[in-house]
């Protein structure tokens, strides 16, 4: 760690001359490779970022977990990818490209890593701006790296609040904070034809599948949430999402427990044609996941379901109008107890505002 530690602190020593104009810069590059979530909570900062400075081109350095997250974003030039390691040659090839484009700034939205130190070395920018970053390793964080020109102080709010503020680096203090996701009309055109039969119902959204079980919603909590739905108003129509490979478990469940109420989700062939049958919702239901963003960036009312835990809360909570935020009682990192009649008579009070 110590070795690490003075390996990064040597190799980033930096001595920034001449001014910082950003109203002078054409070529911009945003790092971060992340998950799907995380990078709709950046199409914030993307937009912003092209409304402050319309002649800059704006390239993103991704992961293969969200590569494919802009193929409809207009502000993005190019996708360029950090691949898992079976393919080195590819991240290697890719950060050439990007070294040859001659940055005159890159966003680096992450927290201190090795890799990305020497990734970033490497492209060699005109400007580096960071923010200092939540977790520390080999003793250090972003700040106390020579490598960058100004650090935002890292603070403990929204992840789409904390990305935007990059623009105040930058002399920008007047921006739009809407959630957003660029999708494509063959998707909306799928969703309408998909949700045709059930166009005169109100429908509620609902997903079950987290990261890990602990955070997912089990089959009997499920059950619960549908049926209560249904108690209240068996004209709703309940719009459950699966995974591909946990459709057939999902369409036995349906029919093992008699839910008539609930439509399960398919023939979606991307994130976008999901995102697209989200837009159509009047709720969406859904333990902390993408759900809960791309609710957020079509502002569909949201019953969002989180472990008792105020930092994830305040990261990751919805950012529709409208939403409701179910916990269980004790302090975990699991959503176990929470109540389904809670998220049942949420998803019902926000049917009714």
């Amino acid at each position: 760690m110590k070795l690490k530690a003075a390996i990064l602190k040597t190799l980033s020593r930096r001595t920034y001359s001449g001014e910082f104009r950003p109203e002078s810069f054409r070529n911009i590059l945003i790092v971060r490779p992340a998950k799907i979530g995380d990078t709709i909570c950046m199409f914030p900062l993307i937009r912003e970022l092209k409304k402050s400075l319309p002649d800059a081109s704006i390239d993103v350095y991704t992961s293969t977990y969200n590569n494919f997250m802009f193929k409809y974003a207009k502000q993005v030039r190019r996708v360029y990818t950090k691949h898992k390691e079976r393919n080195v040659l590819g991240t290697v090839l890719d950060l050439i490209k990007m070294r040859h484009n001659h940055y005159d700034l890159v966003i680096d939205t992450l927290d201190i890593r090795f890799g990305k130190v020497l990734a970033l070395l490497f492209i060699r920018p005109d400007w580096l701006i960071a923010n200092t970053g939540f977790e520390r390793r080999y003793g250090l964080d972003n700040s106390d790296l020579g490598l960058y020109y100004k650090l935002n102080t890292w603070k403990p709010i929204h992840t789409a609040d904390r990305l935007l503020e990059f623009l105040q680096l930058l002399g920008v203090r007047d921006y739009d904070s809407r959630m957003e996701f660029p999708i494509g009309t063959d998707s909306i055109s799928f969703a309408e034809s998909f949700l045709k039969p059930y166009r005169t119902c109100h429908l509620v959204g609902l997903n079950a599948e987290a990261s890990d079980l602990g955070r997912s919603i089990l089959d009997e909590e499920l059950v619960e949430i549908c049926r209560g739905i249904r108690d209240h108003d068996n004209k709703l129509r309940i719009l459950l999402f699966a995974t591909p490979d946990r459709r057939e478990h999902m369409r036995s469940l349906i029919d093992q427990t008699k839910l008539d109420n609930v439509i399960l989700e398919d023939h979606t062939k991307s994130i976008f044609d999901v995102a697209a049958l989200v837009s159509f919702l009047n709720v969406m239901i859904s333990p902390n996941t993408s759900f809960v963003h791309i609710a957020s960036a079509f502002n569909i009312p949201t019953v969002a379901i989180f472990q008792n835990d105020a930092k994830d809360i305040s990261f990751w909570s919805p950012r529709s109008s409208q939403y409701r935020i179910i916990k269980p009682l004790d302090a975990s990192s699991t959503i176990r107890g929470f109540s389904t009649a809670e998220t049942t008579s949420a998803a019902i009070e926000l049917l009714a505002d």
